[in-house]
């Protein structure tokens, strides 16, 4: 029954977001702007775009199962911008997701995707370990981080895993470092997570299976190397690499959605990237 009645509730919401993104549409069109669309947007919008999230508020943002494709017309959209979203899919899902995303873009019109980057962390994991061994001051804590920056969000069963853990610490170890890598997010959850006692006992395996399929976890590492041959294999053209604060998208920097207000990067540990559909 309970199962039933969770289907019925998505089922409702679904048809409200529908209703209220052709209304979001229509205005747009009529107004004469691009249509500029955030897929998997959390807390990290704009109201100059149509911004679509698992968790939406039915107003600022949409609700919406990114996983279930994209409630948008072909070709309806000028910009697709995406987050942190493609590595919480498995390869299957993340092909279906770019399919998606391909079809909802205007012809010439551009994919924005940001991701964390397995480069970036392979090679600071590496620059951890040798100092580590060699003996570094402070090398040990700062391997501990990346080691958990680089595994747990892959292998976690409960939410917040080891990173909650590690940040729940009345002390944090090599505090400026993980902070320098997490960028601001890290600022903001820190007074939220100080102190918190967290469950030490394994949880079952229902629980575990809820979890996994639950969207936190990620289920797939990119660099820019691959998420760029995945784009060129879901037929996107022009695939580059590109800074936080540059984009092809006009007037992109002004939106901060990869940048704080100061110019900073929200997300320091990503990597960006842009593409055109044919």
């Amino acid at each position: 029954m309970l199962r039933v009645i969770r289907q019925l509730r998505m089922l409702r919401e679904r048809e409200s977001s529908e209703r209220t993104l052709r209304r979001v549409l229509a205005t747009v069109r009529e107004a004469g702007r691009p249509i500029l669309c955030n897929l998997g947007c959390g807390t990290r919008y704009h109201p100059a775009w149509i911004n679509i999230d698992f968790h939406g508020d039915g107003n600022a943002v949409l609700s919406w199962d990114l996983s279930r494709g994209l409630p948008l017309p072909d070709q309806s959209c000028d910009v697709v911008y995406s987050s942190h979203v493609i590595e919480h899919f498995d390869r299957g899902g993340a092909r279906r997701f770019l399919g998606e995303c391909r079809r909802i873009l205007k012809p010439g019109g551009i994919i924005r995707l940001v991701a964390p980057d397995l480069e970036g962390l392979a090679r600071a994991y590496l620059s951890c370990l040798e100092a580590a061994r060699s003996g570094d001051a402070g090398a040990s804590d700062r391997y501990e981080w990346i080691v958990i920056e680089m595994i747990d969000q892959l292998v976690r069963h409960r939410s917040g895993g080891e990173m909650l853990r590690y940040w729940s610490r009345d002390v944090v170890p090599a505090e400026d470092f993980v902070a320098a890598r997490v960028g601001t997010e890290y600022w903001r959850a820190r007074p939220h997570c100080k102190g918190r006692v967290l469950p030490d006992d394994a949880p079952d395996a229902a629980d575990v299976g809820r979890f996994r399929l639950g969207g936190e976890a990620h289920q797939w590492m990119y660099d820019s190397y691959s998420l760029g041959k995945l784009l060129a294999d879901c037929g996107f053209a022009n695939v580059r690499r590109c800074a936080a604060d540059e984009s092809e998208i006009d007037s992109f920097a002004a939106y901060n959605l990869d940048t704080e207000a100061d110019g900073s990067v929200y997300k320091p540990d990503s990597f960006f990237i842009e593409a055109k559909a044919p």
